[in-house]
């Protein structure tokens, strides 16, 4: 049996538009297909299961780091002056690209994900009287490839 393939965080990256996200503590791609049951007016069972749907979200969480954030980094839309300001930014913001790379310490980086299509939906920041402070985001996208569709 093989040894040393086993993906670990230490031996993972994160990156963001071709920028690794520093400090990263954890990702979660979630893939989903949404099937539908097919019933037809003669039967109480289902026929089949026809698929309908296909989504891509991802979570990160992140250590906040002071004078970079995801607004500066222009990953997020930043409020602007005004409302208007802030429509425009929203309208005007583009669609990002993550990948998780392998081997991130050694040699050349494999890319064991990638996800294309992503947008920076919902971002938290978790502050503690104890802790170092932590900033989670939830991204929407289009599509994520891992090893085998690369």
């Amino acid at each position: 049996m093989a040894t040393g393939n086993v993906l670990t965080g230490a031996r993972a990256r994160f990156v963001l538009n071709g920028k690794q996200v520093g400090y990263a503590t954890g990702v979660t791609v979630r893939e989903s297909i949404q099937y539908e049951p097919i019933k037809t007016l003669d039967r109480l069972d289902t026929v089949e299961f026809a698929p309908t749907n296909y989504e891509v979200s991802m979570t990160a969480d992140l250590v906040r780091i002071i004078g970079t954030t995801i607004k500066s980094e222009g990953w997020f839309p930043k409020q602007g002056i005004s409302p208007a300001d802030f429509l425009s930014n929203v309208l005007s913001s583009g669609e990002l690209s993550a990948s998780i790379e392998a081997d991130a310490n050694i040699g050349t980086p494999q890319i064991v994900m990638n996800v294309e299509g992503v947008r920076i939906s919902e971002r938290n920041v978790n502050i503690t009287s104890v802790g170092v402070v932590g900033t989670n985001v939830t991204m929407v996208a289009i599509r994520a490839r891992d090893e085998s569709d690369l």
